[in-house]
């Protein structure tokens, strides 16, 4: 009866570790998940570096933001849709996206990709 009793407190405490380690493997996960996702959102750079190449776009006025972004990142101009939803969003360019025609370069940041598209790159070259 006595091993018994040792056999299961060895059982519990081998079952309890197993726990814990699952439970830190899991938690280094999540933190370096978050931290990825995190880095993304506000670095701003470009896919490829200077010149690039250049991609013709057209975003329809039936297009949503969500579609938008997925056609960027097929075209190779953003890394990954999601966080460039987000970036729009942190950046408040969301709702200031415009249907068009565009012309936008592989080595242009998110913050640039989200000024053109929005008619603010455009102005700001015709006011210089």
């Amino acid at each position: 009866m006595n091993i018994q009793k040792v056999m299961l407190s060895v059982s519990l405490f081998i079952l309890r570790l197993a726990i814990v380690i699952l439970v830190a493997v899991g938690i280094y996960r999540l933190g370096t998940y978050a931290y990825t996702c995190g880095y993304s959102i506000v670095s701003d750079a470009a896919v490829e570096p200077g010149p690039g190449r250049d991609m013709r776009v057209v975003l329809t006025s039936d297009m949503t933001v969500k579609e938008a972004a997925q056609l960027l990142e097929r075209r190779g101009l953003i890394h990954d849709a999601d966080i460039f939803r987000i970036q729009l969003k942190v950046n408040r360019y969301e709702d200031k996206i415009e249907p068009g025609e565009y012309v936008l370069n592989t080595s242009m940041t998110p913050k640039e990709l989200m000024e053109v598209l929005a008619g603010e790159a455009e102005e700001e070259d015709e006011e210089e």
